[in-house]
């Protein structure tokens, strides 16, 4: 700190990691507390060839105002030599505490050439600009495959099959969407032929640009917890979150990250949200502690992944006015999350306002909510 009225401090985004990059900057800037005549900013959004989206990265430094990464490397290392000038690391966060999301407009748009860019890529893709069109985000593991990497036992918890929701797309299809399968092309190619889905993830016309656009215009996202849907977070276009088994990385803190969990069974009982609390699970982050204790988990079946993914998309074209029992159901959900979770979640996420997907809660809310 050179002054003792000013204090100047450095904010190092995880820009290697697409969702880091998309969300850190947006929720620290729609934070009530993020901006002060007290307070100067540096932000480091790692070099160029070792961010996960250049483009991204470029937008962002257009509103951050980055200074060159060689600058923020220099900073830290002087301050480490001289402990007495090191600058604040404010630890940075994609989670969103004081609601930051559902409190705030998105600080990044798309200007006019963009969009003119955009719309006419689509179009060389295949899509009617006219009709709308919905991403499909599903974790695999080829990404790190593709690198070398071979991730560990645990992670099948978190990866899926894209296979298990080509009815889910074909079931969007049938109500007026055009399905967008996102990726970075190393995932599973879809087995499906339909005019209206089309698997971008493994197509020739994939580019950085489009990926940000294609997320950050799109209608909503069905998603599996993984890098592109914190685009659409950050463009405050609605996600739905499949089957939720790390309740720890979940967006708990913003209405437009719809969930629902995924059946977790202990010792051959299928636990409740309370049940989950209380044998230490909600707050696991290594995927590994799932098979070290024995957590076996029983994901939604094709059939019901097409007829929530429906259900979501009914929600939201009906204005996302919900029953009065899924209203309900609701505040029973974020009641048990604010009890359950403490200073810590309130902390990490704000007060919990994720709703349910309305089909789940009026189907199971029986069980998960006991």
């Amino acid at each position: 700190m050179f002054s003792p009225f000013i204090r100047i401090r450095i904010l190092v985004v995880g820009a290697h990691r697409y969702g880091h990059l998309a969300l850190e900057p947006e929720v620290y800037l729609s934070q009530k507390n993020s901006t002060s005549k007290l307070k100067v900013d540096l932000w480091s959004l790692n070099r160029v060839g070792k961010r996960s989206n250049e483009y991204l990265a470029q937008k962002w430094s257009h509103v951050l105002k980055a200074p060159p990464s060689w600058l923020i490397g220099s900073l830290q290392r002087a301050g480490e030599l001289l402990p007495f000038f090191a600058l604040e690391k404010p630890m940075l966060s994609i989670h969103g505490p004081d609601n930051a999301l559902d409190n705030s407009a998105p600080h990044l748009v798309f200007d006019k050439n963009e969009h003119d860019e955009g719309r006419r890529q689509l179009e060389l893709m295949g899509l009617d600009c006219n009709k709308p069109f919905v991403c499909l985000i599903i974790r695999d593991g080829g990404h790190y495959l593709s690198l070398g990497d071979r991730e560990s036992d645990g992670y099948s918890y978190l990866n899926f099959d894209v296979s298990n929701f080509e009815e889910a797309a074909i079931a969007l299809a049938s109500i007026g969407y055009q399905v967008v399968r996102m990726g970075a092309g190393t995932e599973k190619p879809m087995q499906l032929e339909n005019t209206d889905v089309f698997d971008y993830a493994v197509s020739d016309f994939r580019n950085e640009f489009m990926d940000v656009y294609i997320a950050g215009t799109c209608e909503f996202a069905i998603s599996t917890q993984t890098g592109p849907d914190a685009v659409c977070l950050a463009f405050r276009r609605p996600v739905y979150y499949v089957d939720v088994t790390r309740f720890s990385q979940f967006f708990f803190g913003t209405q437009i990250a719809y969930w629902n969990p995924a059946q977790i069974y202990l010792n051959g009982r299928r636990l409740s949200l309370k049940q989950i609390f209380e044998n230490q699970i909600f707050w696991i982050k290594n995927p590994d502690e799932f098979l070290e204790m024995g957590i076996d988990i029983v994901r939604s079946s094709p059939h019901e992944l097409a007829e929530m993914c429906v259900a979501f998309a009914e929600h939201l074209q009906a204005g996302s006015k919900g029953t009065e029992n899924w209203n309900f159901e609701n505040r029973r959900v974020h009641q048990i999350l604010e009890m359950e979770m403490g200073e810590q979640g309130r902390l990490v996420y704000g007060l919990p306002t994720a709703p349910l997907n309305p089909l789940f809660a009026a189907r199971n809310a029986d069980w998960f909510l006991e």
